[in-house]
């Protein structure tokens, strides 16, 4: 799986609040496959509607920040 095409640099200073899989692994300098781990690991949280998963910023900021402070 690739990024989309029509993400540009500017998404990773200002994601918007819902995330689809490619534009949070652009964000997070990530592979989709490395999100999806993360994922079904219980790292990220992710909102699902229908058969869609997204991602809300403010609660995977809110998950690394507390993986930070726990690994640190």
């Amino acid at each position: 799986m690739s990024y989309p095409n029509s993400l540009d640099e500017s998404i990773r200073t200002n994601p918007p609040a819902l995330l689809s899989i490619g534009e949070l692994a652009f964000v997070l300098g990530l592979s989709p496959r490395a999100v999806h781990n993360y994922v079904a690991r219980g790292l990220i949280p992710r909102v699902k509607l229908g058969r869609r998963v997204l991602f809300r910023w403010t609660q995977v900021q809110a998950s690394l920040a507390k993986l930070e402070k726990a690994g640190g």
